[in-house]
């Protein structure tokens, strides 16, 4: 399912690499990671069971999360975003994360289904398949790189 919810980062016709994570030990998802997982029951939004989406880890295990105007806060404090991103001034109110979930966003905030608006805002560790390790822009790919 090609959206726009990852633009600037991921562009409709990129290409992307991940890595699959397959220990539930073994803890390889950190914070701004974009992962690839299974849909997440939205209200009101009917998709094939088998979509697979990406998005942006915000939110850990443990962590208070709130978006106050658009900007997330964790644990109370303004979280530094490092990437590009188009935002909008929604709230979303104060949640704590459970333990092995994490609350994920698209980069492009007004055009992303994701943890805002499911029927439950965070997705547990084994409804992650991976994490996308390699982006190739659609212009690169066409010219013939791969890696």
């Amino acid at each position: 399912m090609q959206t726009t919810s990852m633009s600037p980062t991921i562009e409709e016709g990129d290409h992307f690499t991940t890595f699959e994570i397959k220990s539930e030990t073994l803890n390889p998802i950190e914070r701004f990671d974009i992962v690839a997982y299974k849909l997440q029951p939205v209200p009101n939004q009917t998709f094939d069971k088998e979509t697979r989406l990406f998005h942006r880890v915000v939110g850990l295990g443990g962590e208070k999360i709130e978006i106050k105007a658009g900007k997330i806060f964790i644990n109370d404090k303004l979280l530094d975003e490092p990437f590009q991103k188009v935002t909008s001034g929604e709230d979303f109110p104060a949640i704590v994360i459970p333990n092995n979930e994490y609350f994920l966003i698209g980069d492009n905030r007004p055009q992303s289904l994701d943890s805002r608006y499911w029927q439950k805002p965070t997705i547990k560790l084994e409804d992650i398949d991976g994490k996308v390790t390699t982006i190739i822009r659609k212009e690169d790919w066409d010219k013939g790189k791969r890696w």
